[in-house]
């Protein structure tokens, strides 16, 4: 069994590769170090372009063609045409994070009839306009030629149910604290891979809002926009950069509270999903899947604007502790054992 994915770096679906290979004991076939910092460890893997390794003439290509899409990610994001070929030679069933992987597993499988699965993180069957007539063509041949369709959550599933195709549900996983801290300071977290299509003028205004240290924790796909942000809101919030596993578990055992955005975002964000099992409280938006994982006032809060996000976090922060040990519970059953365990139920 193996499971490919198209880049190592830091954002939560090679994360989820990683731990997914880490727990299954399966291959893991990384398309191209894009400069993850991950704990590989124990895990059988190959790397099919390594970190400063640079490709021909496709891959030029590649990068324009995803600059039209989805610029405001950085060079990096680039979904590579000359990998996804090279990747055929890939022998035996395979699980292909994201749909673009995926042409991987539909080009070996019309060729030699070998079957593959999809875990597909965002879709762009909804993305209306012409521009999106091709990728949404691709998407649906990659989906209906799948054995098994795997999603991560709720949402996305119901959104796929609509357009004719089914999935299996397969919450991303966590590594929940043995026991948490009860000594917290008023710190507010959001950890993301930080591009201009989050919104991060909204963190920016909340950190306006609430009476407690922000930090915003992980990369950013574009320095510009990193400066840019630092210029107008470097004075009531903290930006990290890239931080490693540890510093990101010492933010965590810290924070009073973590909040998070979405915009039609129907992943629930590996950060929210860390945050909890490290007993921290979570406030997001009704745009972000993670919202399904919220039980309103009890581990956290589903809020629908930065205005009542500015509320419920003071309100959080003057006792953060009784929500927290309930944000640590619900965590517990999301466990990267258990999510490595119900993958290989339905794929089995």
């Amino acid at each position: 069994m193996n499971i490919a994915v198209r880049l190592l770096w830091n954002s939560g679906v090679p994360r989820m590769a990683v731990e997914e290979a880490r727990h299954t004991g399966w291959k893991l076939v990384v398309y191209r170090d894009a400069g993850g910092n991950y704990d590989l460890s124990g895990v059988d893997y190959t790397i099919l372009r390594r970190k400063g390794e640079k490709g021909g003439l496709l891959s030029h290509i590649s990068s324009f063609i995803t600059s039209l899409y989805a610029g405001h990610r950085g060079k990096e994001a680039t979904v590579d045409l000359d990998l996804i070929l090279k990747a055929r030679s890939l022998r035996g069933y395979a699980l292909f994070h994201d749909q673009f992987a995926g042409i991987t597993g539909y080009l070996r499988k019309r060729k030699t009839g070998e079957e593959y699965a999809l875990y597909l993180h965002e879709t762009t069957l909804t993305v209306p306009g012409v521009k999106y007539l091709l990728p949404r063509e691709m998407e649906r041949r990659v989906i209906r030629e799948a054995k098994k369709v795997v999603t991560n959550s709720m949402w996305n599933r119901d959104v796929l149910r609509e357009k004719g195709f089914d999935a299996d549900v397969v919450y991303p996983g966590c590594y929940p604290a043995e026991k948490i801290s009860d000594s917290r300071e008023r710190l507010v977290l959001s950890v993301s891979m930080w591009d201009a299509g989050r919104k991060p003028h909204l963190y920016g205004e909340i950190s306006r809002r609430v009476k407690a240290k922000f930090v915003m924790a992980g990369s950013w796909a574009r320095e510009d926009t990193r400066r840019q942000f630092e210029r107008e809101y470097g004075d009531t919030v903290t930006v990290t950069g890239k931080v490693s596993d540890q510093e990101l578990m010492s933010l965590y055992s810290r924070a009073s509270v973590l909040v998070r955005f979405g915009f039609n975002e129907r992943g629930p964000g590996m950060g929210v999903l860390e945050a909890m099992g490290y007993g921290v409280p979570v406030v997001v938006n009704e745009g972000l899947g993670s919202k399904e994982l919220v039980k309103q006032g009890e581990n956290g809060f589903v809020v629908k604007d930065v205005e009542e996000a500015s509320s419920r976090i003071n309100e959080i922060l003057e006792d953060p502790l009784p929500m927290g040990r309930n944000a640590w519970e619900t965590a517990k059953s999301l466990s990267w054992e258990n999510h490595a365990k119900r993958l290989k139920e339905i794929l089995s």
